[in-house]
Order: structure tokens, then sequence, then C-alpha cells
């Protein structure tokens, strides 16, 4: 397991950017995730928030994406779905909603990774969600890749 003792998997970094605070945040020992600590560690603004949820931009958007959104879970350090009440369900999917229809998003992907980091390769081991968009599909587009686990060689 590659995962620190603060929550954070550095070989899932992407950027140097990323690297470089994973080492602060390692060094101060806290989730970086947790409503607490995330204006320290996360420079984009928070564009909504509700009593379970807030929503930011992805401050490493993934390789090709035109937008990139991530929404984490407040009231508690978790990285399980099962700690989620129905009310903060319902509170994400409007959420989503909300983005979708503010930034007039045509299609895109949704995707939430969770439970142990090792399995999903999330570099933060706390509960969030990720809205994805990329270009429309022609001749001159390729997919987008996101890592949500892991396969055998």
């Amino acid at each position: 397991m590659s995962f620190s003792k603060a929550g954070l998997d550095h070989n899932e970094a992407r950027t140097d950017e990323q690297k470089k605070l994973m080492a602060q945040i390692e060094a101060d020992g806290v989730c970086p995730f947790c409503a607490e600590h995330f204006a320290k560690y996360h420079p984009k603004p928070i564009l909504k928030e509700t009593n379970n949820w807030f929503v930011t931009t992805n401050m490493s958007p993934y390789e090709g994406t035109t937008q990139h959104f991530l929404f984490v879970y407040k009231p508690i350090h978790t990285n399980n779905p099962s700690d989620v009440t129905p009310e903060a369900s319902a509170e994400l999917f409007s959420l989503v909603s909300e983005i979708v229809t503010e930034h007039n998003i045509p299609g895109g992907g949704f995707f939430m990774r969770f439970g142990e980091g090792g399995y999903n390769g999330s570099s933060v081991e706390h509960l969030h969600a990720q809205l994805v968009v990329g270009e429309q599909k022609s001749e001159e587009t390729e997919g987008l890749k996101v890592k949500l686990g892991y396969k055998k060689k």
C-alpha cells in the first residue's frame, strides 16, 4: 500500500504542483479534503456549498478535459459511501445538476472513487466525486483517460 499517514498516494500525483503540495500536506499531517483544511491547500474558490458538500474546480484537471469539477464530502472524514446520508446523496445530485446547467455542459462523466485508495487510483483518501467534460467526439479527438481502478498485467 502506498498511502501515507495523511491519506495521500504520492504515486498518483499527475503534476509537479501536486507533488510539491502533497509534500507540504504530508509534513502538516492533515487530510487536505477535510473541510477545516481544504482552503489552505486548494487554491481554487469554492463555487457552491451545501450542508454536506462543496464543489470547486479541480486544481490539476485531467489531461484533455475542458472542465473538471470536484465535489468533496464535508461532514466527516470518510472514504466510505455508506456514511453518506440519503439527504447528502440528494444534495450531491442537486449540485451536479446545478453545475451542469450553469456551465452549459452538454455531456460529460461523473464518478466517485471510494474505499481504500490502493484499489481506485485516487491520490487522496477522502470521499469526493468528479465531473469531467471533454471535447465533442470527432476525427480530431480521442477518449479521455481516467483511472478508476487496477487490472492484472
